[in-house]
């Protein structure tokens, strides 16, 4: 196994905190697999179950955590969205600068704004000064996360 110790952004009791977290996974041709997350965090060691997708490892990770702490990431940001055409592994889109209704607007973003599109491509773990946590209902992004 391999493993990569990174630093992410939680929300640990309502207060942004950054903690080393450690990311196990092994490396074939060219692609990650049975990726887990683990931490300790005061006398609580939390550990994620393998998945063999980055989105699905960090979405376990969450899953793993107590209800008082949360993920604070591009993939559980309001802003952070899937392109609807694909995407690669570990990629999603920052569009904080646009106003999106539905799956259409998202759809013809992507369309359209060819050009601009490598900017707005981040990591799922990245962060930024502008987080939003997704906010199911109130703001549309194209993204799963629960």
């Amino acid at each position: 196994m391999n493993v990569k110790i990174l630093n992410i952004n939680y929300i640990v009791n309502g207060l942004l905190t950054e903690i080393h977290t450690k990311m196990f996974y092994k490396h074939n041709e060219n692609k990650i697999q049975d990726i887990y997350f683990e931490f300790t965090l005061g006398k609580n060691n939390i550990k994620s179950q393998k998945n063999n997708s980055m989105e699905y490892a960090i979405k376990s990770l969450q899953k793993s955590l107590p209800s008082n702490i949360n993920m604070a990431c591009c993939q559980s940001c309001n802003y952070g969205n899937f392109c609807p055409y694909g995407d690669n592994e570990n990629e999603i889109f920052c569009l904080k600068d646009i106003i999106l209704k539905d799956e259409q607007d998202v759809c013809e973003f992507f369309v359209n704004n060819i050009d601009c599109i490598q900017d707005k491509r981040k990591s799922l773990l990245g962060s930024c000064k502008d987080y939003k946590p997704i906010s199911q209902g109130n703001y549309y992004t194209y993204n799963d996360w629960e």
